[in-house]
């Protein structure tokens, strides 16, 4: 029996949100920035992401997401030189830069931001959201990675990435120090803020954390005053077992990079199933599915559109993503050769999708990624009406609260999504008509709070 929160519902508007990078080179097609209509080239100017915010703002999609990365990807015979060449998720900006700037020309837009738990240190990383999040009112969500680059954790000192079950341990005690801060170290009515009184906040509703573990050591307390949302809204991407567990017990958006809707559904069962045992309710788990649009008025103009994206698709640089994404230098291996096993890095991108258990060889790896529709990836073309009917489809199977928008050109694919895709979503009753307003957190729970519910992990260390 299934443990969907909505089992058998009627359709309702779904979740849509926008998958950006602060790079060239984005997401699951990294060279499409050779395309003549794409403007990637842009990214390093506040114009560019300014346009791209306004559009999603004003088609009332719900949040404008940015994944990150803190290395080159150098696995690829060994050197960035391929990632350089075809700008593979390079260069890399800090997105936490550019969201203040588009809180600023955005009304209703919220905005995910990815940072690792494996190399930033919880007191500065929970001062920077808690500001981010009085400066946008609350619109922000952090979306909780613990790295997977060899390079990255070169840049940080460490001779060599930290082993994936210990990148977790280390992750659970970071948010425990996070949420002591934010949950913990100022009481509600600490801030009077009262001129007359000549008193800003109350001494003895503000208290030192005294977090000492085995990572860290955090005496506190926290330097910024509560937020709109306090602990900003927690998005979470793994889908290992490991990865599931911390969804279970963390997540509030699970970010799902799989294309099939019932192994969606049996990821989501599992973790709805494990969250309602640490207390959770299952709807307080919403998630997100990456999923690429190409899209015309009629199928021959879509079908056109997609033979223009493959003919400036190129194998090589998918394969210096793969390599960064495994940790498995692809180069290396004959077409017949099957893929080494252990490593650190996205190990379910290396197996059979048959459920055997065997790895892929590299020739399969290849034939995977030959085209823009990349084998397993979620991409569907056609006519608006088409794709609209596949997304219900594909919703009512998976169980999925909505979907992560990646683009395949820059800001072509947004426009299109925009023009074409959601008015026919919207006769569907698939798509919101009107924006919604308040913090993040509110538009997602039934209860509309802006804050963690009692039953939340987070809560749990809140100032009595």
């Amino acid at each position: 029996m299934s443990t969907s929160p909505h089992p058998g519902a009627d359709p309702k508007p779904l979740l849509f949100a926008l998958y950006e990078q602060a790079s060239v080179g984005c997401g699951g097609a990294p060279s499409l920035w050779t395309h003549p209509a794409d403007e990637r080239l842009g990214i390093n100017s506040l114009s560019y992401w300014s346009s791209l915010a306004r559009i999603a703002d004003q088609a009332n999609l719900d949040m404008l997401f940015f994944a990150d990365v803190l290395g080159f990807y150098d696995g690829y015979g060994g050197t960035a030189d391929a990632a350089l060449k075809w700008a593979v998720e390079a260069p890399a900006n800090d997105p936490l830069m550019i969201i203040p700037a588009l809180a600023a020309v955005t009304e209703n837009l919220a905005f995910g931001v990815t940072v690792s738990t494996s190399y930033e240190h919880p007191f500065t990383h929970a001062r920077r959201f808690s500001t981010l999040d009085h400066l946008s009112n609350g619109r922000v969500g952090w979306n909780i990675v613990t790295s997977y680059l060899n390079s990255a954790a070169r840049n940080f000192g460490l001779e060599q990435m930290i082993k994936h079950n210990d990148r977790y341990e280390r992750a659970e005690e970071f948010l425990d120090v996070v949420y002591k801060l934010w949950e913990g170290s100022w009481a509600q009515d600490a801030v009077v803020a009262d001129k007359s009184r000549q008193l800003y906040a109350q001494g003895e509703r503000v208290r030192p954390i005294n977090h000492v573990g085995e990572h860290y050591r955090v005496a506190g307390p926290h330097l910024s005053s509560p937020s709109p949302q306090r602990t900003p809204l927690l998005i979470q991407a793994g889908w290992s077992g490991r990865g599931r567990e911390f969804a279970a017990k963390h997540a509030e958006l699970i970010f799902i990079a799989k294309s099939n809707p019932l192994e969606i559904r049996q990821g989501l069962d599992e973790i709805w199933a494990q969250a309602q045992a640490r207390g959770r309710q299952a709807d307080d788990v919403k998630s997100l599915t990456v999923l690429r649009i190409v899209t015309a008025k009629t199928e021959i103009e879509a079908q056109r559109k997609y033979e223009q994206l493959q003919s400036n698709y190129h194998l090589q640089a998918q394969l210096v993503s793969y390599a960064g994404d495994t940790g498995i230098d692809i180069s290396r291996y004959a077409d017949n050769e099957p893929l080494a096993t252990h490593t650190e890095g996205l190990t379910s991108y290396m197996m059979r999708p048959d459920g055997s258990g065997k790895p892929l060889t590299a020739g399969d790896v290849k034939q995977r990624f030959a085209s823009v529709t990349r084998g397993t990836d979620l991409i569907l073309v056609g006519t608006p009406e088409q794709v609209a009917q596949r997304i219900e489809v594909h919703a009512a199977i998976s169980g999925t609260s909505g979907y992560m928008i990646n683009p395949l050109i820059s800001p072509g694919s947004l426009e299109d999504f925009v023009e074409l895709v959601i008015p026919a979503l919207q006769k569907r009753g698939l798509y919101r008509t009107q924006p919604q307003s308040g913090t993040l957190r509110s538009r997602l729970r039934n209860d509309g709070s802006s804050y963690l519910p009692a039953s939340a992990h987070g809560a749990s260390f809140r100032f009595a």
